[in-house]
This record gives C-alpha cells, sequence and structure tokens, in this order.
C-alpha cells in the first residue's frame, strides 16, 4: 500500500531538525525491506507567531510503497525515533495518510491548502484522526506538531508541492550550463519546466545558479526555470524567491 508519512516541530537532541527524522525514517523503511521511498519533502505552511514560527514554518513529508504487515512496525518506529531523539521544546507531530483506505481525499487536501494560506486549529486537525486512513500522533509537548503534519501528508498527496532537501550541483563551475538532458541524465530531475509550468525541451541549454532546488510538480523530481532574455542560454534555474509558491 502506498502511504504518505509527515512529521512537524521536530527538534532533534543533535541540533538536526524534521528533515533528518524524515530521513532516517526512509532509510529504515528501506534498511529493513518494508519497502520503498521517495525522497522527503519540505512544505511552506502559513507563518505566524502562534504556530511558533515567526518567519519559516515548515513541515517534511515523504510517500512509501510498504507491505501492509509491516504498517505498524513502521508506525512503532516512527514514534520511538520521534520521542527519543527529541528535545524538550519540540511540540512533535506525526501523520500517515491512506489514500487507497480513505476513498475521498478532497477534504484532507483542503484542510492542507487552508493550512498553508493561514491558521488552523488543532480541533480540526484532531478531527480527522476519526477518519479511516489517517494516523495521528502527538508525540512531544503540545503535540501542535500534528496541525502541520497534517498538512504536510496532504501537500505531498497533492504531488504539486514541496521542495527537496539539500542544492542540485552538476558542477562546480560558476554558471554552469547544460542541456535539459544532461541534468536528467545526471541527477535525480525528471523534467525541467518554466514559471508557466511549461515543460522544456532536451535540448535546450539551462545556466545553473548559486542555490539550485527542486521541487515536487506533477508527482515529478522538477527543476525549475525562467528565460534569460539572452539567446544562449535560453534558461536560468529560478531563485528561493520564486520556488516559495512550493
Amino acid at each position: 500500500m502506498k502511504i504518505f508519512v509527515a512529521i512537524d516541530d521536530s527538534l532533534q537532541l543533535d541540533g538536526g531538525k524534521a528533515g533528518v527524522t524524515a530521513s532516517l525514517m526512509t532509510q529504515a523503511i528501506e534498511d529493513n525491506r518494508w519497502g520503498k521511498c521517495t525522497i522527503p519533502s519540505r512544505h511552506r505552511l502559513y507563518p505566524h507567531p502562534d504556530t511558533g514560527c515567526k518567519k519559516h514554518n515548515t513541515a517534511r513529508s515523504f510517500s512509501a510503497d510498504i507491505e501492509e504487515q509491516y504498517l505498524q512496525v513502521f508506525i512503532d518506529y516512527a514514534c520511538n525515533l520521534i520521542k527519543s531523539s527529541g528535545t524538550p521544546e519540540s511540540n512533535a507531530g506525526l501523520a500517515i495518510a491512506i489514500p487507497e483506505l480513505m476513498g475521498n481525499t478532497d477534504e484532507l487536501l483542503d484542510y492542507a491548502y487552508r493550512a498553508k494560506e493561514g491558521m488552523v486549529s488543532k480541533n480540526e486537525a484532531l478531527a480527522f484522526s476519526e477518519k479511516t486512513g489517517i494516523y495521528l500522533f502527538e508525540l512531544s509537548g503540545s503535540g501542535r506538531g500534528i496541525i502541520g503534519a497534517l498538512a504536510a501528508a496532504g501537500l505531498r498527496i497533492t504531488g504539486n508541492d514541496g521542495q527537496f532537501r539539500g542544492k542540485l550541483q552538476l558542477s562546480k563551475v560558476e554558471n554552469y550550463v547544460a542541456t535539459v538532458s544532461e541534468i536528467i541524465y545526471n541527477t535525480y530531475v525528471e523534467q525541467v519546466k518554466n514559471m508557466d509550468m511549461e515543460l522544456i525541451g532536451l535540448d535546450e541549454y539551462v545556466r545553473m545558479g548559486e542555490k539550485v532546488k527542486v521541487v515536487l510538480l506533477d508527482n515529478k523530481y522538477t527543476l525549475m526555470v525562467f528565460p534569460t532574455d539572452i539567446q544562449h542560454p535560453k534558461w536560468q534555474t529560478s531563485t528561493t524567491h520564486m520556488l516559495r509558491v512550493f
């Protein structure tokens, strides 16, 4: 079965954050042969002092194809990992959504987009725990992390939201220029699109910027670009500011 796993507000004792915890979860699933995972993504949520995040309010999510017999084993592992590695300041929450058991995901997606654009309450999130195919766990502190975790799971389900950890690098050469074909062949990128969501051809040239980030679009690892207004190269990788919509 395909599951969507998400965590929020999980600060680790060693200084790591939710992205590190999510990566440890995917590693455990694959190392133990419970299933196969996608790369964890970071999802931007509404920033507000009442969320405890004045500037950057984000949560992490990934999907996994997991054998049903290992679902509870994974849940136990994930909960123990978050509880054992978190700091006293954490208000960690874990969400797991299983679309095939939910039937209709529209309500969850509506909640996710509302959490991206404005405040939602913890009670709104908790109401989903009564629904088939959704598991919520308050794991430390106030447990308010379930608000963002549930939203991140929904946003990941859309296949059109989220950025991936790290910076994409093809060469150490500054302003390196590569074809779309070279980018796809040498990285995990599956497609290149412009900010109008149009697919860029394999023979087109792209200047790689200083901080190149990959996003989730069309359920694919996607590199976003914008026009340079010169003949060669025609495209430049999108800036972090441009990618705030993801």
